[in-house]
């Protein structure tokens, strides 16, 4: 499994608010798009997963804004593992603009796979978890 993961994505105008900045609700689906993305480079096939039942689940995001994106801009949305845990695991993730190196926001979420037949955390299998690799240091900028 790649440790780390970028996805790019060039900001178009309807992901831009009344502020005439992005809305705030499009980082976060930024970051849904980059955890799928990692997790289907590691082999992990949601669509079967699902057929099975099983399907990851938010439980936490926190996300510290710093700077905004507007309509143009080439941002990279850098993720990674930062704990895994038999019950859940925690992603971070640097939303970035190389054009300025300006990071525009930290995200992290804390995911749980579940059973969603009966709409519950499960542990996670061996295989899984296994497969999951925490960088051995916290991931810099793209641009570093």
């Amino acid at each position: 499994m790649p440790s780390v993961f970028d996805l790019h994505h060039v900001v178009e105008q309807d992901e831009i608010d009344a502020q005439e900045h992005v809305h705030n609700l499009r980082y976060l689906q930024w970051t849904l798009w980059a955890a799928r993305d990692h997790s289907a480079s590691t082999g992990w096939d949601a669509a079967a997963e699902l057929k099975r039942g099983f399907g990851w689940v938010v439980r936490q995001h926190e996300v510290t804004y710093r700077a905004a994106a507007l309509v143009g801009d080439q941002l990279v949305i850098r993720t990674w593992i930062s704990e895994k845990m038999r019950m859940a695991i925690r992603r971070k993730y640097l939303i970035c603009r190389p054009a300025d190196r300006m990071i525009l926001a930290r995200v992290q979420t804390r995911w749980v796979l579940a059973d969603l037949r009966v709409r519950k955390a499960v542990s996670l299998p061996d295989e899984v978890y296994d497969r999951m690799v925490i960088p051995d240091s916290t991931p810099t900028p793209p641009w570093s």
